[in-house]
């Protein structure tokens, strides 16, 4: 019986709150828009990873909203862990954060993962003809109405 491969990695869903929209990339092999993320690399921990991949992704400075509980030296609490199930042998256990910008920033597209990249309010991430996953909705919705 084969091993299934199991790997840790972050998404993080970028919002800016002045002007209420979300940051996503169009992904280049899954032809779908979703939020920055990847793997989380050897000795590094996730909020490390988190802020690597935005900025690796989009060019872009983020700041990780949550709280690090029980004490102030701990790991912010991410939303969650989600199960990413990528085929019979290869599951991402990913840490789910949500951001906001830490300045203004220009966005710089990184070619070799992404077609495009953009910002999206929450009524266009919900329109029936936007290319996303039903989870994304789900996330992006929640945090726009709890920050």
């Amino acid at each position: 019986m084969e091993k299934i491969k199991k790997h840790f990695c972050v998404s993080v869903f970028v919002y800016d709150k002045n002007n209420k929209k979300f940051l996503l990339v169009h992904h280049k092999k899954m032809n779908i828009w979703v939020q920055p993320g990847g793997h989380v690399e050897e000795n590094e921990d996730p909020e490390e990873a988190a802020i690597r991949e935005v900025y690796e992704e989009t060019g872009v400075k983020i700041k990780l909203i949550g709280k690090r509980i029980p004490r102030d030296c701990d790991y912010i609490v991410p939303l969650a862990i989600q199960k990413n199930i990528v085929d019979d042998h290869h599951i991402h256990m990913d840490f789910v954060y949500a951001a906001y910008l830490d300045s203004d920033n220009k966005l710089i597209l990184n070619k070799d993962e992404s077609t495009d990249i953009n910002w999206f309010t929450l009524e266009e991430i919900k329109n029936s003809s936007f290319h996303t996953f039903p989870d994304i909705i789900d996330w992006t919705e929640f945090i726009y109405n709890n920050y």
